[in-house]
């Protein structure tokens, strides 16, 4: 087989089929150009989205409040003891010394001084099916007296 390269200049139909084909061969090429880069930018953002260190972190505890009355607190036992605002049970929350509590006006309590009756929102973690308390707001102090509204004059 012979191979022969025309070196002039190639005749009006065979240079209407040349340059018909390297349009079709440069169309061609930009769109597996486009395609691929494509394909990179996918592979790229999969990439970003599979982040192993955020992974651990999201897939890891569960952040939740819990708001309501409280009940008791038993720190012999570390235990927290809230109603449900709504009147809807009551849940018993593991407590430590160094919790954070603060009040809804952001001054700092102690533990020990949380009282029966006080509205609060308990903000914990879950993971593995245990809590862990990581911080305590106190919406209002209860108090241990009963208090009887006034009636109305008649």
């Amino acid at each position: 087989m012979r191979l022969v390269i025309a070196r002039g200049r190639l005749s009006g139909k065979n240079e209407a089929h040349s340059s018909v084909a390297v349009g079709w061969i440069i169309g061609v090429a930009l769109a597996v150009a486009v395609v691929a880069g494509l394909g990179d930018a996918r592979a790229q953002e999969q990439r970003k989205r599979k982040i192993p260190v955020v992974d651990k972190i999201a897939g890891g505890a569960n952040r939740q409040a819990f708001s309501g009355k409280v009940e008791t607190v038993d720190l012999k036992r570390h235990v927290l003891e809230v109603n449900h605002a709504e009147g809807a049970g009551m849940e018993i929350f593991p407590i430590r010394n160094g919790v954070s509590v603060t009040s809804a006006a952001g001054e700092k309590m102690k533990v020990n001084q949380l009282k029966q009756g006080s509205n609060v929102i308990v903000y914990y973690d879950e993971k593995d099916d245990r809590r862990s308390v990581k911080e305590i707001v106190v919406l209002t102090t209860g108090t241990t007296e009963n208090h009887k509204k006034a009636l109305p004059p008649s």
